[in-house]
C-alpha cells in the first residue's frame, strides 16, 4: 500500500515537470507560460529570432498560453500574433526591430495591403500584449529621405478583443501602434515615445476601429499622438482618459480620412503640453463627425512651428472640385479646459475652407452645427498673445457658457 502510495506522488510531480520548453500544469486555471529562449531565441546577439518566436507562439497560442520574451534583447523582423495568446514582455525585456528592410516579413493584412512591423496581429480575436518590457522600433536608421521603412511598431488588423498594457513602446520607423478595422480595444498603462522630428511617428492611430478604451497613457511622438482616420466605416464610441500627450503636430486628432465619419468620442482628463495642435478635428473626405466631447483637461501648445491652435475645427476638401456642403460636424462640446497658447500671430494663406490666415484667435471652429463652449480659459504666454479666445465661421446653435451665440465670422 506504501509503495503504490509512493507511485501515485512521483506520478503527480512528473505532471509538473516543464516539458518541450513550455511549463505543463496541473491546474488550468494557471496559465501556460511559454519561454522563447526555450525554443531557441538567444538574447543580446546580432541574430534574428523570428524562427524561434513562431516556433514558440506555434506551440502555444492554440493553448490559450502566454509567451513570454525574458530579459535581454531579441531581433525580429515581425512577431506575428495568432488567436487567443498573450505576448508577455518582462521587465528590461526588449522585442527590437531588425536593422535591414530585407530582414523584414510582408505580411498580407485585410485592407488589400501588404505591410511590414515589428509585431503584427491579422485576423485574430482575444489577443494581449503585457508586461513592462519595450517594444523598439530601431527606426533611426530609415529615417532619411526617401528610404523605404517598415510601416509600423504594433500592427492591429481585423482584430477583436484586444488588451495592450503597460508595455513601451520607443523610436518608431513609421507609426508606433496602428489600428485597422478593430473591435473591442483596451491600451491602458502603454507608454509611446519618438524624437519630436521622427516623421509620419504617429503614437496611436485608429483606423475604421470601433469599441475602444485608451486611458492611463503617456504619449509623445513627432507626428499625431492619437489620431482617428475614417475611410470605410464609422469609427464609434472611443473612450480616452487620463493621458499626457505630446506632440509636434496634433495631440489628438480627427481625420483628415473622414469619410463615412467619427461618433461618440468621449475624451476627459487629458494633459496636452508642448504641442502644434491640442485638438484638431479635420474633415477633408466630407462624411459626419457628431456627438463627440472634451472635457477637464490642460492643453499648453508649443513647438517648433509659428503658427498654434490649441483647438481648431473645420471642414476643408481634398479636391478642389468637391460639392459645396461637404461633410458635416455637429453635436460638439468643449467643457472645463484651461488654454496656454503663444497663440496665431503667424498665418499662411491657404485655399480651401480652412483659410483662417487673415484671422487670429485661440480657438477656431468652423463649418459645425450644434456646438457647446463652456468653463474654458484661456492664457497668452505674452501680451502680444492675448487674441480673442474663440474665432468662428458658419457656425450655427453655439453655445457659450450657457449664452446663445448668433455672431459667426463671415
Amino acid at each position: 500500500m506504501m509503495a503504490r502510495a509512493l507511485q501515485i506522488v512521483v506520478l503527480c510531480a512528473a505532471i509538473l515537470v516543464p516539458v518541450a520548453g513550455y511549463a505543463q500544469r496541473a491546474n488550468p486555471a494557471i496559465p501556460l507560460v511559454c519561454d522563447v529562449t526555450r525554443f531557441g531565441a538567444i538574447a543580446n546577439d546580432a541574430n534574428i529570432d523570428d524562427t524561434a518566436i513562431a516556433r514558440v507562439i506555434g506551440q502555444c497560442a492554440h493553448r490559450g498560453g502566454q509567451v513570454l520574451v525574458p530579459v535581454g534583447v531579441f531581433l525580429t523582423g515581425g512577431v506575428e500574433l495568432k488567436s487567443n495568446m498573450e505576448l508577455h514582455l518582462a521587465g528590461g525585456a526588449i522585442l527590437r526591430g531588425a536593422p535591414s528592410l530585407v530582414q523584414y516579413r510582408l505580411l498580407a493584412t485585410n485592407d488589400n495591403d501588404r505591410k511590414r512591423g515589428v509585431v503584427v496581429g491579422i485576423n485574430v480575436p482575444n489577443v494581449a500584449i503585457t508586461g513592462q518590457g519595450t517594444i523598439d522600433g530601431a527606426g533611426k536608421p530609415f529615417h532619411t529621405p526617401n528610404a523605404e521603412r517598415p510601416d509600423f511598431s504594433l500592427g492591429l488588423f481585423g482584430c477583436s478583443n484586444v488588451s495592450v498594457r503597460n508595455v513601451t513602446l520607443i523610436d518608431p520607423s513609421k507609426y508606433h501602434v496602428t489600428a485597422n478595422t478593430c473591435s473591442n480595444m483596451v491600451f491602458d498603462g502603454i507608454t509611446i515615445l519618438a524624437d519630436m522630428l521622427a516623421p509620419n511617428s504617429d503614437g496611436l492611430q485608429l483606423r475604421d476601429t470601433s469599441d475602444v478604451r485608451i486611458s492611463n497613457c503617456r504619449i509623445e511622438t513627432g507626428d499625431d499622438a492619437i489620431v482617428l482616420k475614417s475611410g470605410n466605416r464609422m469609427i464609434e464610441r472611443i473612450s480616452i482618459s487620463n493621458c499626457a500627450l505630446k506632440s509636434d503636430d496634433a495631440a489628438f486628432k480627427f481625420g483628415t480620412g473622414s469619410e463615412p465619419g467619427i461618433r461618440h468620442v468621449n475624451v476627459s482628463n487629458v494633459t496636452i503640453t508642448g504641442s502644434r495642435y491640442g485638438i484638431a478635428l479635420f474633415m477633408e473626405d466630407g462624411g459626419i463627425y457628431e456627438d463627440n466631447r472634451f472635457s477637464n483637461m490642460i492643453i499648453e501648445t508649443g513647438g517648433r512651428h509659428a503658427r498654434e491652435y490649441p483647438i481648431f475645427v473645420d471642414i476643408d476638401t481634398r479636391q478642389p472640385d468637391s460639392p459645396a456642403g461637404w461633410g458635416r460636424i455637429r453635436g460638439l462640446s468643449f467643457d472645463g479646459i484651461d488654454i496656454k497658447t503663444r497663440g496665431n500671430r503667424a498665418h499662411a494663406p491657404r485655399t480651401g475652407a480652412a483659410d483662417y490666415s487673415s484671422l487670429s484667435g485661440q480657438i477656431v471652429i468652423g463649418h459645425a452645427r450644434h456646438v457647446t463652449v463652456s468653463n474654458v480659459s484661456a492664457i497668452g504666454v505674452t501680451a502680444a498673445d492675448q487674441l480673442p479666445v474663440l474665432v468662428t465661421r458658419d457656425v450655427k446653435q453655439l453655445r457659450v457658457d450657457g449664452q446663445a451665440i448668433a455672431a459667426s465670422v463671415p
